[in-house]
This record gives C-alpha cells, structure tokens and sequence, in this order.
C-alpha cells in the first residue's frame, strides 16, 4: 500500500520573523548599499554624480525585488541572512571610497 506523505517539518514562528525581517529590511540595506557602491564606483570611472545615482537608483529598486524574492525561496535561513549581511558590508565599504579618496 502507498504511503501517505508525511507533512513538512513545523516551522517556529521565530524563523518566519527572522525571514520576514530579512526580506524587508535585509535585502533593502543589500540593495541600498549595492547602489551605493555602484554609484561610488562609476564616480571613480568619470561619471557625472547625479548621472551615476540615477542609474544606480534605478537599478536599485530591481535588485531589491530580485533579493527580496530570494530571501523568500532560500532553503537555510542562517546562509541568506549572512549572505545579507556580506553584501551590504561589502557594499558599504565601496560605497565610502570617493569620500576616502576625496572624489566626493
């Protein structure tokens, strides 16, 4: 006789906020710090700052959808929330470079 299938292990209430939270204001920081690194880097390359910022910012609100619905359909939660937290690190980072550099 065919086995009945099993349902798929609870989920604590706990992981669906750290989930929730991770895609609203995670993938919002990524994206905001990804913009702002783009925006740093195309300063560096010549660009005209409110061309670069444009662009960038425009960009921006499809990265964000790309990594909120990401951090939707990821299957671990600890690995996407450190990724997250590594690109808007990173992305930070890059994004401080004209004003080190003094091109800001």
């Amino acid at each position: 006789m065919a086995r009945a299938a099993s349902s798929p292990a609870p989920v604590g209430a706990g992981k669906v906020v750290v989930r929730v939270l991770a895609m609203v204001f995670g993938a919002y920081a990524a994206s905001a710090a990804v913009v702002a690194a783009g925006v740093a880097g195309l300063i560096l390359a010549g660009v005209n700052k409110s061309d670069a910022f444009t662009v960038c910012s425009i960009l921006g609100f499809l990265l964000y959808t790309g990594l909120a619905l990401w951090a939707a359909a990821a299957p671990r939660l600890v690995p996407m929330v450190a990724t997250l937290v590594l690109v808007t690190a990173v992305g930070t980072g890059i994004g401080f470079l004209p004003a080190l550099i003094g091109g800001a």
